[in-house]
């Protein structure tokens, strides 16, 4: 009899920081090359991988994992934020701005990345799911010419 646990979601801290560092990779290195581009070309950049970039990164994060892998890129995208928005107020207090903390908009873009990134989890689940079942498939299908040749 299969154990009822090898069936069900668990919640794993390893695929948390595993899709940190490729937000780190994948999303914050590409948006800081981005902030070079002089002119619209680097704002229209930035603000379409903002968007994008949550469900790409999420959804690779989805797509490599062997289990599902769901809330755990949820989680790092809200880190993120969090990380990005205190390192931006860092910076402004170094240059010599006075402190402004604005939860409301911290709120806003948290619940913003938080369903993004389940959105590029799932469809990155969904991706590997076809993925296996079309490999699946073919081995069927390679399984059954072999026992016609025989």
């Amino acid at each position: 009899m299969a154990d009822s646990r090898s069936t069900g979601y668990r919640f794993r801290w390893k695929w948390v920081w595993i899709t940190l560092g490729m937000f780190t990779l994948l999303y914050l290195l590409p948006l800081t090359i981005a902030s070079t581009v002089p002119g619209e070309l680097g704002l229209k950049i930035i603000g379409g991988w903002m968007f994008g970039g949550v469900i790409v990164v999420s959804g690779l994060a989805g797509y490599f994992s062997k289990d599902v892998t769901i809330w755990e890129p949820a989680i790092a995208g809200g880190f993120v934020t969090i990380l990005s928005y205190a390192g931006i107020e860092i910076i402004n207090v170094l240059r010599g701005f006075p402190l402004r903390l604005e939860l409301g908009q911290l709120a806003i873009l948290l619940i913003a990345v938080f369903g993004l990134s389940l959105l590029g989890a799932g469809l990155g689940e969904g991706i590997q799911n076809a993925a296996t079942k079309m490999r699946q498939a073919d081995v069927s299908r390679m399984a059954g010419t072999e026992e016609q040749r025989e």
